[in-house]
């Protein structure tokens, strides 16, 4: 089992760092340099106690990688998702030999970070790394009122999990294209992935207490008016949650309650609803109008238009009449 860390290449523009094709980032298991792959893309951002939450998918077609540097110990754990078969590997912690076995395609497996990794990789491999500091863990634990709380990393063989490996998948189009993906989504996505790791892999079964109150009106209103007025999602979770004087967690779950869908969503929806009023009320080209509402391109904008509104934007104005 490994994670490859590395320079950054591909990040949105709300997250972007300084990119250094010469060296490694240690954010994940194994060291390696964007040369020795073919495929790097990465979102990551940080939490509020201060650690860096990092999707990263690395892949590489062909045999030969060979061995990795060692890492930096950090507070964190890496749960790595493998999207293709792996075979050929052997993985080194604390210097001691794992004895590694054929990890199929689906399959997950979880380090801690505060020990040393290297890996020598001969096979190809694709996969998908979700690095989450300690601080992460402990945000959650103390808006539940509970206490610290670890990652079960148990070694042996890696084994399936559904619901991650869905995950996993359903991020590779942000991953792909960073520059269409905003902080809304990515801060909801990535409480999502924590969220199933601490209920799934924790010692001690984790019990949060969650509020089954929904948004009161006030902060509904408060939290539509901040969205409207960030239609780009410039806005992340914990800025919302503040606005409306909850934690990060309870606002998620209040909001979805309240309004029957997560912030992000909603989000998406007013793009669209505000994108069909320009298209009726001005003759702004669509590019301009694509940009007007936190839309990366026009492209983008005509992809997510066509699928909630059955209708390409140019065919919706003429359909209009417009």
């Amino acid at each position: 089992m490994f994670h490859i860390s590395m320079a950054e290449k591909c990040v949105g523009p709300q997250f972007r760092q300084p990119i250094d094709d010469q060296a490694g980032t240690s954010i994940v298991f194994a060291q390696t340099s964007p040369n020795r792959v073919d495929v790097v893309e990465r979102l990551s951002f940080s939490t509020i106690g201060g650690g860096d939450f990092a999707i990263t998918r690395m892949a590489r077609k062909s045999a030969g990688h060979g061995m990795t540097d060692g890492t930096i110990k950090r507070d964190s754990y890496v749960a790595c998702v493998h999207l293709e078969r792996l075979e050929a590997y052997d993985i080194w912690c604390d210097e001691e030999h794992e004895s590694p076995g054929i990890v199929q395609a689906g399959a997950m497996h979880i380090n801690d970070m505060r020990k040393a990794w290297r890996a020598d990789i001969r096979g190809p491999f694709d996969v998908v790394n979700f690095c989450v500091p300690q601080s992460a863990l402990d945000e959650i634990t103390s808006e539940e009122g509970s206490a610290t709380i670890m990652l079960r990393c148990p070694s042996g063989p890696a084994r399936d999990d559904a619901v991650l490996k869905n995950c996993a998948l359903a991020l590779l189009p942000a991953l792909a294209k960073p520059d269409q993906t905003n902080r809304i989504f990515t801060d909801f996505a990535a409480r999502a992935v924590i969220a199933h790791l601490v209920k799934t892999y924790t010692p001690n079964e984790f019990q949060p207490k969650f509020s089954k109150g929904g948004l009161a009106p006030w902060q509904e209103r408060r939290a539509k008016e901040m969205l409207r007025a960030n239609l780009s999602g410039d806005l992340g979770l914990p800025q919302l949650a503040s606005a409306c004087r909850l934690s990060t967690g309870h606002f998620s779950r209040a909001f979805k309650q309240t309004i029957g869908c997560a912030p992000h969503q909603w989000l998406l929806h007013q793009r669209v609803e505000r994108a069909k009023q320009l298209i009726l009320n001005t003759d702004d080209p669509l590019c301009q109008i694509a940009l007007d509402t936190g839309f990366a391109d026009q492209s983008h904008f005509t992809r997510v238009f066509a699928r909630r509104v059955k209708a390409s934007p140019a065919a919706w104005r003429r359909d209009q009449g417009r």
